[in-house]
Formats: structure tokens, sequence, C-alpha cells
């Protein structure tokens, strides 16, 4: 039987072939994956999940490019934004792009990781921040125990 109501999370398509385009998850837990073909995987998430999507691609020239995004799931009816890559209602923390600032997020991620914390949990006012200070060239913002625990209450008091 057809279910027709409207999909409640967000899914995307992680493309690999190897050495041209790559695209894999940094952390985030699908809720469903499909493999498309050889090449392709779909995976899909529910509202309220956090993700981070690694993309590289090299082009003919041997010029590669590397992003990052972190991306919040949005409940249907949510103001979001729209992303070409994905399917659904989703909400960009942060999008960096180029080596320098890619290592960089990737640096914030461990950082958090080894405190432990799990990324998918962080207060998405940080991704944000982090996203805002690598932009200006600023110091990123070190996530802490209290900062973490200050979002845990507010997320429980709203």
């Amino acid at each position: 039987m057809n279910d027709l109501r409207a999909p409640t999370g967000a899914q995307l398509d992680l493309v690999w072939i190897e050495t041209r385009i790559e695209h894999w998850l940094r952390f985030g837990i699908p809720e469903t994956s499909v493999r498309i073909d050889r090449h392709r995987r779909r995976v899909s998430f529910a509202a309220g999940d956090v993700f981070a999507l690694m993309r590289w691609l090299a082009s003919d020239t041997g010029a590669v490019t590397v992003s990052i995004d972190i991306v919040r799931v949005m409940p249907p009816g949510e103001p979001c934004a729209v992303l070409p890559w994905i399917t659904g209602a989703a909400d960009r923390l942060l999008r960096q792009t180029g080596d320098g600032p890619v290592r960089a997020v990737l640096d914030a991620i461990t950082r958090i990781e080894r405190q432990p914390f799990d990324p998918r949990t962080v207060c998405p006012d940080y991704w944000r921040d982090l996203d805002a200070r690598l932009r200006a060239g600023l110091r990123p913002p070190l996530y802490c125990r209290a900062r973490h625990e200050a979002w845990l209450w507010r997320r429980t008091a709203s």
C-alpha cells in the first residue's frame, strides 16, 4: 500500500566514485540506508537528527574541492533552508569549503568527541558560531561541558 503522507525527515544520496566524487558522513546515524547502485546509496534522517556531510570532488584538471556541511533535519512546517542535495526540510548549521576551513571543522569535531560528547547532540548555536568565526578568520570557539549543559537545560526548559 502506498503511503501518501509527506515525508517527515530528509533524504540525500551519498556518491562514491573513487578519485572523482566522494560523499560520506563524518557523523550522524541514518534512519535508513538503501543501496541504489554500485556508486550511490540513499540515506534518510528523521526530524531533529543532525549530521555532517563531507564532499570531495576532483576535476579533470586535477583541481580538488572539499567541503563539509552540518545539517539539522527539521520537522514539517518549521522554517528551513532549501539545500539542492537534500530532499526534505533542513537547516544548514555550518558550511565550509576549502582545505583549511574543512580541517578546522574536523578538528573541532574531534575535540568534541574527545570530551566525550556526541556531535549530534551539540548545541546548534555552536555550529553556527564556529561557521561564522571561520568565515571571519577568527579562532574557532571551544565547546565545553558548561555550554553543553546550558544547551541541554535550555532544551528541556522550552
